[in-house]
């Protein structure tokens, strides 16, 4: 990994991060990386357990030069849930495939427990060696325990451009440090955007030096595209699109309010398979240390369960996760379908779209709606009706309707 630690110093004074009120020079992050290389030991795998973000990548850095493997810990989780990681990760047959440094990523775990998986760290890295310089300052919210968060930390790091860190993961944090560091970037969730937007980000903060939003982590829907257009008039948006199991796949927006977009990776391969996205790239995990590989082909394919809708010239469109399909007397409703339809209900500032059991037709459609209105839950049982009767089939509009006045988000930042 010559060529990154040669990047890395290139930069020297350059600002690499702010955080916590303290600015670290390239010099300063080079200094802590070559620190945490001297504090490796004997055991391969090493925890990364660190508030800081910066002090994170350091050590995740110092492992790529050696043989060892890094299992950054997610800082938000209980101690016995870092604990079980701990556990997973001790042993794996699939260490011994490793000739040299890894990395050890857990899912979110959303559909069970969550997915301890094997990267080879250079892979990941060498994937970053062709980006240029940019003069850019990118908001940090993901953890880089994330390989989104991962993936956007160290693609900054690489182009010299400042990593900002703010003070919590909340959108009053997100448009203080915009404001006060006249952030350029903001890579965030479609969740995140949407509290951004129902909180009054954009009025209250000064994010006029906002050049690009890149959206991803899950799906978008268009009407909180269309609304984010008009709230940040002078920012690009867009779309980002990666897996766990690949790390970042570059990819182009067909428009700045187009969902859809095409695979533009020189190290990336892709198919579609009953409407299921398969990707082929240097840099899919080993395996799962905890998990079958059922998803993990021998020839190096990867079906991602993401389910896709082909456009014009090669372009794709997420539809939604396979897993999440619910099937309703053998009909198959995809949730981001009808969030869209439901998001363009007057009153609706999120919703989340999910299968519930139901004794005759094996599931049926339920959604949680989030709304300041004070409308009762007859109210909006019925303005839903309305509302889908003729933009839906009859089994896609909610049978079930629960009702919040708060978007909860997790650790990703996705809704939770």
């Amino acid at each position: 990994m010559n060529w990154l630690k040669e990047r890395l110093e290139s930069f020297d004074t350059k600002p690499a991060c702010i955080e916590a009120g303290r600015t670290w020079s390239y010099r300063d992050f080079c200094a802590a990386v070559e620190a945490a290389k001297a504090a490796l030991g004997s055991e391969r795998l090493v925890p990364i357990q660190t508030g800081s973000i910066v002090e994170g990548l350091a050590q995740i850095l110092a492992v790529a030069d050696s043989q060892h493997i890094a299992l950054p810990l997610p800082a938000t989780a209980h101690a016995s849930e870092r604990e079980h990681m701990l556990q997973v990760a001790a042993s794996s047959p699939l260490y011994d495939q490793l000739p040299h440094s890894g990395l050890v990523l857990f899912s979110s775990g959303t559909s069970g427990e969550p997915k301890g998986m094997l990267h080879d760290l250079s892979a990941l890295l060498n994937r970053l060696a062709r980006i240029s310089p940019r003069e850019d300052r990118t908001l940090q919210l993901l953890p880089i325990d994330h390989i989104g968060g991962l993936d956007a930390a160290c693609r900054c790091l690489c182009a010299g451009s400042t990593l900002i860190v703010p003070d919590a993961l909340s959108p009053e944090a997100a448009g203080r440090a915009i404001e006060t560091h006249r952030v350029t970037i903001l890579p965030a969730s479609p969740t995140f955007l949407n509290l951004m937007l129902m909180q009054g980000v954009a009025e209250r903060y000064d994010c006029s030096s906002l050049a690009i939003i890149a959206y991803g982590a899950e799906a978008m829907p268009q009407p909180l595209l269309h609304r984010l257009s008009q709230a940040f008039p002078q920012a690009d948006l867009q779309q980002k699109f990666g897996t766990s199991e690949t790390g970042a796949v570059r990819i182009q927006s067909s428009g700045r309010e187009s969902l859809f977009f095409r695979i533009k990776d020189a190290d990336t391969e892709w198919k579609v398979i009953d409407d299921q996205l398969w990707l082929k790239t240097p840099s899919r995990i080993l395996g799962y240390l905890n998990a079958a590989a059922d998803s993990l082909e021998a020839d190096g394919w990867y079906r991602t369960g993401d389910l896709v809708e082909e456009g014009p010239a090669g372009s794709l469109r997420i539809i939604g996760r396979q897993s999440a399909t619910i099937n309703v007397g053998g009909q198959k409703v995809h949730p981001a379908e009808v969030e869209a339809v439901l998001q363009d209900l007057d009153g609706v500032d999120a919703c989340r779209v999910y299968g519930e059991p139901d004794p005759i037709a094996g599931q049926r459609v339920a959604c949680e709606i989030i709304s300041a209105s004070q409308q009762d839950l007859r109210s909006w049982k019925r303005a839903i009706r309305q509302h889908c009767r003729g933009k839906l089939a009859p089994w896609k509009i909610p049978s079930s309707v629960k009702l919040s006045n708060k978007l909860e988000i997790n650790a990703r930042m996705k809704q939770g």
